[in-house]
């Protein structure tokens, strides 16, 4: 749901970093991405119900199609026995490369749904995705400091994002550069904030661990908030505003699932409140840094969940983002608008313990 709505820039795409394709040489790289982008414009036309050439058009366009004729039909076990000898060869090199499983060729939606993701995925080239769930290439990706400096580069923002802290307008904000989660698959995909790594490491296993599959995106944040007296001595990442009161401008991690499915939403939420939401001091059987009310947002309707308003503040390469409850936004965006940035307002939906927290809760 859109309030208000101004145009932001475009993202820079960088390449993939990513050990699938060491074997492609960036010359070959520079002709696949036309063929897979032509793939998927062929796949949105093939009956869901029809798998004949999808299996074997997309090795083909990645450039691997030296391994159909080497490949073990054996990974596939009793799947896939319907198909022609050449699709079943290719069908076995997508299992190994990890973009179906064998049980998918069962379920032709589902196995041309992460075709299609696949396809999209090497299209995009998204300079934050980091690598599929289960891959190690996500551990080393989180082991690396992230940037949070650069957030703050640009003075005038910063400074007029804290004038409004002062001033009352704002109780908090989490800034980020401009535009990194726009355009994922509606109803597909959860951001999730942490400050630690270590627990983002740990949950990866988790959803590997249930099969849950899907594409993981990452980029720094600072969230920022009044400090309060009552919470002791500051610590650091702490700066003073011109009366005294102080900000902390907390390192954190905003992190996008994107799920193969749908559902997986569901699965995910009931994972995190399992092993991820603290419920009591010392509670055994959680992940590392679990939070007594994680904080994770989706763009579309989810059962249990509760609608908010994501007021979004952009100014060149950045952009701020504040959580607000419905029935105040239109206030806020009162207060906020004829400021130094861009200003618009999506509706997104928010975990219950996130939610309870809007509403002045603790747990």
């Amino acid at each position: 749901m859109w309030l208000k709505y101004t145009k932001s820039e475009a993202v820079s795409l960088m390449p993939i970093d990513s050990s699938r394709f060491r074997q492609v040489s960036f010359d070959r790289r520079r002709k696949v991405v036309p063929l897979v982008r032509n793939l998927i414009i062929s796949l949105l036309f093939i009956s869901t119900q029809t798998h004949a050439d999808s299996y074997l058009d997309l090795v083909n366009s990645l450039g691997l199609q030296e391994l159909v004729a080497i490949s073990d039909e054996s990974v596939l076990g009793r799947y896939g026995t319907s198909l022609t000898r050449n699709e079943r060869r290719a069908a076995a090199v997508l299992v190994d490369l990890g973009v179906i499983y064998a049980h998918d060729l069962a379920q032709p939606r589902v196995a041309r749904s992460k075709i299609v993701d696949f396809a999209a995925v090497v299209v995009e080239q998204h300079p934050d995705l980091i690598g599929r769930i289960g891959d190690p290439s996500v551990f080393i990706h989180l082991e690396k400091p992230p940037d949070h400096e650069s957030l703050l580069q640009d003075d005038d923002f910063v400074k007029a994002l804290h004038q409004s802290l002062a001033d009352g307008v704002l109780t908090g904000y989490d800034l980020r550069r401009v535009g990194v989660y726009d355009g994922f698959p509606r109803g597909r995909f959860f951001v999730y904030s942490h400050s630690s790594p270590e627990h983002v490491q740990q949950l990866v296993t988790l959803l590997h661990r249930e099969r849950i599959g899907g594409w993981v995106y990452l980029v720094p944040k600072v969230s920022a908030f009044l400090f309060r007296d009552d919470w002791g001595p500051p610590g650091e990442n702490v700066v003073a505003l011109p009366d005294g009161r102080l900000v902390v401008q907390g390192r954190e991690l905003a992190v996008l699932f994107r799920f193969d499915q749908a559902s997986d939403r569901k699965r995910f939420h009931d994972l995190v409140t399992r092993y991820a939401k603290k419920d009591e001091v010392g509670e055994p059987g959680l992940i590392a840094s679990s939070w007594w009310q994680p904080f994770y947002y989706t763009d579309s309707n989810l059962e249990g969940f509760e609608p908010i308003s994501l007021v979004i503040l952009s100014k060149g390469d950045y952009e701020a983002t504040l959580t607000v409850r419905e029935e105040r936004t239109e206030a806020v965006v009162q207060a906020l608008e004829g400021g130094p940035w861009d200003l618009r307002v999506e509706q997104v939906w928010v975990n219950p313990p996130f939610f309870r927290f809007l509403n002045g809760g603790s747990r």
